[in-house]
């Protein structure tokens, strides 16, 4: 369906008074739904034993797009993460989503584009150690990730791995 031009002028004047930044979930939802959305993505993993693990966060039943589907820490680029300052992104990741569990900075894996349930995302992709005992998630051996894992990112799960791993030597 196309809206005609009073209701595309009333959607505009709307978004108007919208400020940058947060959004209220179900616009969020919508817009992720029309635009490619800038994700940062961690992957943080450990060595136990011989053997590379993946630190997963679970999402609960009521999640509205991935309901008890297991996942990597990321967020959302924000119109107010400006360029000097994309370690914000960094820092909420940190606090929001690992419960200030101690990592070591982020390394580049690289980008991928790719569809999820939300919508089509160009996400960043970086690898954090975890460094002690995590404050939130689950490890998982690399080799044996969960069924319930989101699907996009399986892919990405795997080349960061292969990165930490050829980072050890």
């Amino acid at each position: 369906m196309i809206i005609n031009k009073k209701e595309q002028q009333q959607l505009v004047d709307l978004l108007k008074q919208l400020e940058p930044g947060f959004l209220p979930y179900d616009i969020f939802v919508q817009i992720a739904r029309l635009v490619v959305m800038p994700i940062i993505e961690f992957v943080p993993l450990r060595m136990n034993g011989g053997n590379v693990e993946v630190l997963l966060l679970h999402r609960g039943k009521d999640d509205q797009i991935w309901p008890d589907e297991w996942h990597t820490p990321g967020t959302v680029i924000r119109a107010t993460d400006n360029q000097a300052e994309i370690y914000k992104a960094f820092e909420r990741i940190i606090k929001d989503e690992l419960k200030n569990t101690k990592v070591t900075d982020g390394h580049f894996v690289g980008t991928i584009f790719h569809s999820s349930k939300r919508g089509m995302e160009h996400s960043q992709v970086f690898w954090v150690e975890v460094l002690g005992e995590p404050k939130a998630g689950k490890f998982y051996p690399t080799d044996n990730l969960p069924d319930s894992l989101m699907v996009s990112q399986r892919k990405f799960i795997n080349q960061a791995v292969k990165n930490f791993s050829l980072s050890r030597g």
